[in-house]
């Protein structure tokens, strides 16, 4: 075997889609069964094409950063529906909204095997403490190398009126991500030829890098200086958005795929979501 097809066969594609309240399409109420069924098909075919495109042989193994799932339930019937072996749920947050389980779930998937995972809460900072929290899991990518992964979604910018609530928005992202770069500290090694640890930061950040309107952001530089890489970055302006729909955020790049420690081979791609959610999702290829 060729060094290079040992280096595709050891490629995994990570994924990353907020499915806007799926499968439902609404914040507080179901739709029809088979409406939701319907979506879930749709869904992971379009997923499925994602997939494809960023490795079209189908050797990858995967890990999905999925954001807005409804529960447990649907996950898998999602994970299923796609039809790759051996994708399984690892973990699903179990958010609380009022008196009920919140219908804004964080789930990740993946092939491979998983050696811990759990999800948690972001740190209480009274009135600015970030909504949601995040799912982890520790990912076997070799005997010799674990990764880890978060998927987040991070405040959104939905009903900000005044520049308080703007700043205030911004602040719960900033926390958010701060709470992970202190957890995510690069550890010193036992041995200098020891493999470092992979980390990947994937999901919703309702914070488009490029765009004047979140010039205040704090989230890509703490992240960048914590060494982390914006495979977003790669791509071209006009091939970097991942929510084309309408208002004042459309053709916004809000999604986004952050590695550590783990080399990106290619350029990340997007499919359209086709009308089941406001946001694209992205894929990337990464070696580790």
């Amino acid at each position: 075997m060729t060094s290079a097809a040992a280096a595709l066969l050891a490629a995994i594609t990570v994924g990353t889609w907020n499915g806007e309240w799926f499968p439902s399409g609404r914040a507080e109420h179901r739709a029809a069964p088979e409406i939701e069924a319907a979506t879930v098909k749709a869904a992971a075919r379009m997923i499925r094409e994602g997939l494809d495109a960023a490795d079209p042989a189908g050797t990858n193994d995967i890990i999905l950063c999925l954001n807005e799932m409804r529960g447990p339930k649907v996950a898998r019937e999602l994970c299923a529906e796609i039809g790759r072996s051996n994708l399984n749920v690892a973990v699903i947050s179990a958010y609380r909204r009022r008196d009920r389980f919140d219908m804004q779930q964080d789930v990740i998937a993946t092939t491979l095997p998983v050696a811990d995972a759990g999800w948690s809460r972001w740190k209480n900072a009274k009135a600015d403490t970030p909504p949601r929290g995040y799912v982890t899991a520790k990912i076997v990518f070799s005997p010799t190398v674990t990764a880890t992964v978060y998927a987040v979604h991070l405040k959104s910018n939905y009903g900000q009126t005044t520049d308080e609530l703007v700043r205030r928005n911004r602040r719960k992202r900033s926390l958010a991500i701060d709470q992970l770069m202190e957890q995510e500290r690069r550890p010193k090694r036992k041995r200098k030829d020891s493999p470092p640890t992979p980390v990947i930061i994937a999901g919703d950040f309702n914070a488009d890098k490029w765009s004047p309107s979140f010039s205040e952001e704090t989230i890509f530089k703490s992240l960048e200086q914590a060494g982390f890489v914006n495979t977003t970055e790669a791509l071209p302006p006009d091939k970097r958005a991942t929510h084309p729909g309408r208002g004042k955020w459309h053709n916004s790049a809000l999604d986004y795929i952050m590695i550590r420690d783990a080399k990106m081979n290619g350029l990340p791609c997007t499919v359209s979501a086709e009308g089941i959610s406001d946001h694209n999702p992205v894929f990337v290829n990464i070696e580790n």
